[in-house]
């Protein structure tokens, strides 16, 4: 009968060999081109359609353009994009608002968009603003989909407010309904009057 350890050696081959073959697919991974993020500044609106089990589900959250299922705020540092979105975990549900470089939000996605709202320059670096609090604040990801309070934020949520603290308006409405509750779909953050469309990458 083999020891304990000659498992334990059997496992830490498997993991390490595992690992190596993640890391390395994920090498193969072609980055974004850098000439597509051109242009792209604090405030406007990211859209993404993911590759994840839900994905697909979540982008039948619109009433028009069913496009995209995942949206956040693009927050500018110097020469740097990061992406401020609030993104649960599809096994936990667990999740909370991330801010990470807009290379890692689009990566390995095929379909994603920018929008821009016409708008003073420091509106929209204080629509980023509001969105960057609630990443500061680790604000939990809203299983609910409750829009009433905003201790606990969903993706399309965390946009809505963003944009509609800082224009002192409701420009963005909830027009999606679940259950008995009105929500935010995702194209109520992007099919917006006076909207400028500054990327659209469909494959």
């Amino acid at each position: 009968m083999e020891s304990k350890y000659g498992y334990e050696k059997i496992a830490v081959i498997f993991l390490s060999c595992f690992l190596l073959f993640t890391g390395c697919a994920k090498k193969d991974r072609a980055s974004i081109d850098p000439v597509l993020l051109e242009g792209i500044r604090s405030g406007d609106i990211i859209c993404r359609l993911g590759n994840g089990f839900f994905s697909n589900h979540f982008k039948d959250y619109s009433l028009s353009e069913k496009l995209y299922s995942h949206a956040g705020i693009i927050d500018q540092e110097g020469d740097s994009l990061f992406v401020i979105h609030a993104e649960a975990s599809e096994l936990t549900g667990i999740g909370h608002v991330k801010r990470e470089p807009i290379q890692v939000f689009l990566d390995d996605i095929k379909t994603w968009g920018v929008y821009r709202i016409d708008t003073q320059d420091t509106v929209r670096c204080k629509i980023a603003a509001n969105a960057k609090a609630y990443f500061l604040n680790k604000t939990p990801f809203d299983m609910d989909f409750d829009a009433s309070e905003d201790q606990k934020v969903y993706c399309t949520e965390l946009v809505a407010l963003a944009i509609n603290k800082a224009l002192g308006d409701s420009l963005v409405k909830p027009n999606m309904t679940l259950g008995n509750r009105k929500v935010y779909g995702v194209d109520d953050v992007y099919l917006l009057p006076n909207i400028e469309t500054i990327k659209k990458i469909t494959k």
